[in-house]
C-alpha cells in the first residue's frame, strides 16, 4: 500500500484543510491498489479537494460577495479559486476511476485488455456491472 502523503508539509499548521485532505485520501484510496505512478494523482486530488472545502469555508464564513477596496461590492475571491480546482478535481475522477461512470469506463477497458489487473472490491463490482452481472 502507498503511504499517505504528509499534508501538513502542504497547508502548514492549519489542521482543518490537513484534515480534509488526509480524509478525502482515505476515501479516494480505500479498496484499491494505489501503484506508485498513481500517487501523485490521488495525492493531487485531495489536496485540490481540501483547498476546495476550505474556500467553501471562506465563503461560509464572509459571503459570497464582499466590499472591494472602493466601495463597490466584488464577488469572494475563493469563488475563482473553487472553479479552477472544481475543474482539476473533476479531470483527476475520471482519470483514477472515482466516479461510477469513469469506474465502470476503466473496468471495460480493464476486461477487454486480455491482461491481470487490480482485483480490489470496486474494480471487480465495476467490472460485474459492465459485464451485466448482479452481485
Amino acid at each position: 500500500m502507498i503511504e499517505e502523503p504528509e499534508w501538513a508539509a502542504e497547508f502548514g499548521t492549519d489542521p482543518q484543510t490537513t484534515a480534509d485532505a488526509s480524509a478525502v485520501w482515505q476515501r479516494a484510496t480505500a479498496d484499491r491498489i494505489v501503484k506508485p505512478h498513481e500517487r501523485e494523482a490521488f495525492a493531487t486530488y485531495a489536496l485540490n479537494s481540501a483547498r476546495v472545502m476550505d474556500a467553501e469555508r471562506q465563503i461560509s464564513r464572509d459571503g459570497m460577495v464582499l466590499t472591494g477596496a472602493n466601495g463597490v461590492p466584488v464577488k469572494h475571491p475563493a469563488i475563482t479559486i473553487i472553479n479552477i480546482y472544481s475543474a482539476g478535481i473533476r479531470a483527476l475522477q475520471n482519470a483514477l476511476g472515482l466516479n461510477s461512470y469513469s469506474a465502470a469506463r476503466n473496468a471495460a477497458m480493464v476486461k477487454n485488455s486480455g491482461v491481470e489487473h487490480d482485483t480490489s472490491p470496486a474494480t471487480v463490482a465495476a467490472l460485474k456491472l459492465v459485464a451485466g452481472l448482479d452481485e
